[in-house]
């Protein structure tokens, strides 16, 4: 028994935290491999802009299609995880931040909601219930970058389908804010509950301007270590 124990042990250990970080790890890298395709396909060319001229692209509508990366540097400095469409567990869950397709688009009037695992496969959103007021998040797409700040988080049932509306609980009101909306399970051995946080749009980076200043470094640290030159400054 003592050895079975100690066996469990270990595969718990090694599940729940050397393997997230492995994954973790090779998640931020995928996302930096994603934001250099970005920085290398970029034209002048504008994506279609909303009435208040920030740019609101058409999000994919093929499944497990990567199409942004989150950086929210209250989860560390070098975090910068894959969003691609969809939530299915296997497929998107298990490599990626997960995008409710029947959500806004980045940067849009409304609500963009993603959701992620609290623990195992990389264990992309195991800190939303210690965002701070203030703390923000970056949806990097092939156009600039979207900045949110956080204001509130919740609880709520795991089947609570009004979170996800324009005006998060209020399925028929029309929202004037740009929300997102990041969720993951709670608590954090269990699926009993869900964990919610909302930030509201700050301000949108054009690519042509590069990274804003507080993911500046890793942005850019990332894209000379491709080791090709990407024929911007």
């Amino acid at each position: 028994m003592l050895t079975a124990g100690l066996g469990t042990l270990a595969f718990m250990g090694w599940k729940y935290w050397l393997n997230d970080v492995i994954q973790g790890n090779e998640q931020n890298s995928a996302g930096s491999e994603l934001s250099q395709e970005f920085e290398k396909n970029y034209t002048d060319a504008p994506a279609p802009d909303d009435d208040q001229g920030i740019p609101v692209r058409t999000t994919p509508t093929d499944s497990a299609e990567p199409f942004a990366v989150l950086y929210v540097p209250a989860f560390g400095a070098d975090y910068s995880r894959t969003i691609a469409t969809d939530i299915t567990q296997y497929g998107v869950l298990d490599q990626y931040v997960g995008y409710y397709m029947n959500s806004d688009a980045p940067g849009a009037i409304g609500n963009f909601a993603v959701a992620g695992h609290r623990l195992a496969y990389g264990a992309p959103m195991q800190n939303i219930p210690n965002l701070q007021v203030g703390d923000h998040a970056y949806v990097e797409t092939v156009d600039g970058w979207y900045e949110y700040e956080y204001r509130s988080g919740e609880y709520v049932d795991p089947y609570e389908v009004s979170i996800l509306s324009d005006v998060p609980r209020y399925p028929d009101e029309q929202s004037d804010d740009r929300i997102l909306l990041m969720m993951t399970c709670n608590p954090i051995y269990s699926v009993a509950e869900r964990a919610v946080s909302y930030s509201v749009f700050v301000e949108f980076t054009p690519r042509a301007d590069g990274a804003p200043d507080e993911i500046a470094d890793v942005v850019n640290a990332r894209n000379q270590n491709d080791g090709q030159d990407t024929g911007r400054e």
